[in-house]
């Protein structure tokens, strides 16, 4: 991911120095922390400002942050003890400004990378060229916001150069190897997500009145789970016309508004793909999923729909459910269940040729576009993506003659829309009222690929997958050599409602450990384990690592 020539050892022995130059790359920096509004050219040689932010929104300006940057020597997942202290580091960002155009710079800097909670505040830059002192770690992370006032005139990065001054350490005279490491990658996003909690008021009387664990039940893993939950969902009889789902002329985002147990003792959902949708994510919540979230799509012929996504702890993904078709779809050779910008990939590639957009698929009468559909759903070997076609259509049997590779399904999977919340009933008046007028309600990310262009209204725009698919549910650790025989241990989680850490060593249960940790190594093999446990009991995805050390004596 980054390009760094290392100048060390030797040099650290003399005491204070310089470790040699770490240099990030524009496609480095585009596949950091963030990378809004910009645009890496198809050589990765240039990140410049996206000239659309003076067609869409009145945003003029772009912002790329690295990710939390280790500035320490390292093998693997241990950092060396050859530094004893980060002094100072100089950075330099190496730029196109145009006459009219600024690009500002901010820096700051922490112990932990795996956890900026403690990190200090962000400081500005007086140019483009400065040295941070005063560091509190080895850490650091920078931001670079790319202004412009005129669409000819556009700044752009080259590289960052970062150039640590470090304080020599003692070296271990012993011999320290990885044995086994199978620590979790977190990968955050520059989304802000705004979870509800599962035992909200609303939402657990909704679990208890549903019977939704009834529902779930004899499923073989949380996979499972959700697709019982789905077909559930697709099961409960649709009610229409009694605008019940709404606020006035609102859709209400309410469980207890689009979900009713009749006179009859069975359950109903009012309203349309949405209503279905909010049922599905607020089930998937209320028994502990974490990442359910709603979809506005729209896509061939000009089909819209609504649908959610959950994060699948045992897949270490999010993946797209239909509750109002009681399908998914998933990859023809691997079988892997898809998410849904995966499956806009499906259909640009497959469907669109070269100068043709998201714009040209989405009409209503292009006679081309429907061609190459029929084309490609004569037989199910033909369509580009599998799809598990599910028993229930808005409540009803689904017909047994159902053409999925023509109606709905993946086909809408056009341009793109995210709800970052899924909060609503404890935050009701984060209502979006104005949720039809898609796409740009509310101002939620939209996704803009090289055939999805932004579209009026949709300002807010992101284009890396990372953006829209962060990971859940895991623990991460680093290690640190400090003194001799001891590994420091600093932690990190991507788990809402976090807890406590659960940890092992070597096997043995120990109590919930403050980050960083001094792990005492044994002469041979030591193991440490670790995983997230929320407020609710869960117990979220584990990272380890075996080391072997051998104690040696100086001569």
């Amino acid at each position: 991911m980054r390009t760094a020539t290392w100048l060390l050892v030797s040099a650290l022995l003399a005491g204070v120095s310089t470790a040699g130059e770490l240099t990030l790359t524009p496609s480095d920096l585009y596949a950091g922390f963030e990378a809004r509004k910009v645009l890496l050219d198809k050589e990765g040689a240039r990140l410049a400002l996206d000239g659309r932010v003076f067609q869409f929104g009145r945003e003029r300006q772009g912002v790329v942050t690295t990710d939390p940057i280790d500035l320490g020597p390292a093998e693997g997942v241990v950092g060396l003890s050859a530094v004893r202290r980060m002094r100072s580091v100089r950075i330099e960002v190496r730029a196109e400004v145009p006459e009219g155009a600024a690009i500002e710079v901010e820096a700051r800097n922490g112990a932990n990378p795996l956890d900026t909670s403690a990190w200090s505040p962000w400081r500005r830059l007086d140019g483009l060229a400065a040295t941070l002192d005063g560091l509190a770690g080895r850490c650091l992370q920078v931001r670079m916001t790319l202004k412009a006032t005129a669409a000819d005139k556009l700044p752009a990065l080259r590289a960052l150069v970062l150039t640590p001054q470090v304080e020599a350490g003692t070296a271990w005279t012993g011999r320290l190897a990885v044995v086994e490491d199978k620590t979790q990658r977190i990968v955050r996003s520059p989304i802000e997500f705004h979870y509800e909690r599962p035992d909200q008021k609303q939402l657990a009387e909704f679990r208890k009145a549903a019977r939704l664990d009834a529902v779930v039940a004899g499923a073989k893993d949380d996979f499972e789970r959700l697709v019982k939950l789905m077909d559930w969902v697709g099961s409960v009889d649709n009610v229409r016309g009694t605008r019940r789902e709404r606020d006035g002329r609102a859709y209400a985002w309410n469980i207890e508004k689009v979900f009713e147990i009749g006179q009859d003792g069975k359950p109903h959902i009012h309203g349309h793909c949405m209503s279905y949708c909010e049922v599905m994510v607020t089930a998937a919540t209320a028994l502990g999923y974490v990442g359910a979230r709603h979809f506005a799509i729209c896509g061939f012929r000009e089909a819209s729909h609504e649908v959610p996504e959950v994060w699948v702890p045992s897949l270490g993904k999010w993946v797209f459910f239909d509750p109002s078709l009681t399908q998914f779809y998933f990859d023809k050779k691997n079988r892997e269940p898809l998410s849904l910008i995966e499956m806009h990939a499906v259909v640009a590639d497959t469907f669109l040729k070269d100068g043709e957009d998201m714009h040209w698929w989405c009409r209503r009468d292009n006679a081309e576009a429907q061609a190459r559909v029929r084309v490609r759903r004569t037989a199910d070997g033909q369509k580009p993506i599998g799809c598990r076609t599910g028993p229930w259509h808005y409540g009803r049997p689904a017909p047994k003659d159902y053409d999925w590779g023509w109606y709905h399904g993946y086909l809408a999977a056009g341009f793109v829309q995210m709800t970052p919340r899924n909060d609503f009933h404890s935050r009701p008046e984060a209502n979006p009222r104005q949720f039809e007028n898609y796409p740009g309600y509310a101002g939620y990310p939209n996704w803009v690929d090289a055939k999805t262009p932004p579209t009026r209204g949709g300002h807010n725009w992101f284009t890396r997958r990372r953006d829209f698919y962060w990971t859940l549910d895991q623990a991460s650790l680093r290690l640190v050599e400090g003194d001799e025989g001891t590994l420091l241990v600093e932690l990190g989680q991507s788990m809402p409602f976090f807890k406590a850490y659960r940890l092992k060593i070597d096997g043995v249960e120990a109590a919930s450990p403050r980050s960083p940790f001094a792990w005492k190594l044994k002469p041979g093999r030591n193991r440490i384990e670790v995983a997230p446990e929320d407020e609710f009991g869960k117990i979220g995805l584990p990272s380890s690592v075996t080391v072997e050390y051998t104690k040696e004596m100086r001569p």
